[in-house]
This record gives structure tokens, C-alpha cells and sequence, in this order.
């Protein structure tokens, strides 16, 4: 999302606040939202694995994300 912000806003002059907003996340929060959802959420690995990778190779950091998102979403 902030490479989404930062391209919409060099190539296209746009300043969306609203969408700027969205990039300001709390971490804790969103793993706690995580925690909360019952069963399997394979879909989610999925899609991050796969937006991961849009600006290029995944980083280091971006894999221990990616890590800790697979633990908690593909739990029994």
C-alpha cells in the first residue's frame, strides 16, 4: 500500500488523503483482527505471498511478515 501511495502520488501528482490514511496501520491491531477470524485463512497467505512481490524481490522484512502472517493464519 505505501508503494501504491507513493507511485499514485510521483507519477500522477495525486495526494489521497484517504488512501494515505489507510497506510498508517497499527500492527497489533491487525494481528489481533487476524487472531479473531475462525478457521483456515489460506486466501490471506495467498494474497500477501503474491503482493509481496509487486515492487520486486521480497525483502528480508517482508519475509518474516509473510512468516509470522502464515503461522497465525494457517493454524488448526
Amino acid at each position: 500500500m505505501r508503494h501504491l501511495v507513493r507511485l499514485v502520488r510521483e507519477r500522477h501528482q495525486v495526494v489521497d488523503k484517504e488512501l494515505a490514511d489507510l497506510v498508517d496501520i497499527d500492527p497489533v491491531e491487525v494481528w489481533d483482527r487476524i487472531d479473531a477470524e475462525p478457521g483456515d485463512l489460506s486466501d490471506v497467505v495467498d494474497a500477501a505471498d503474491r503482493v509481496a512481490t509487486v515492487d520486486g524481490d521480497v525483502t528480508s522484512r517482508e519475509k518474516a511478515v509473510l512468516s509470522e502472517l502464515r503461522d497465525r493464519c494457517l493454524r488448526v
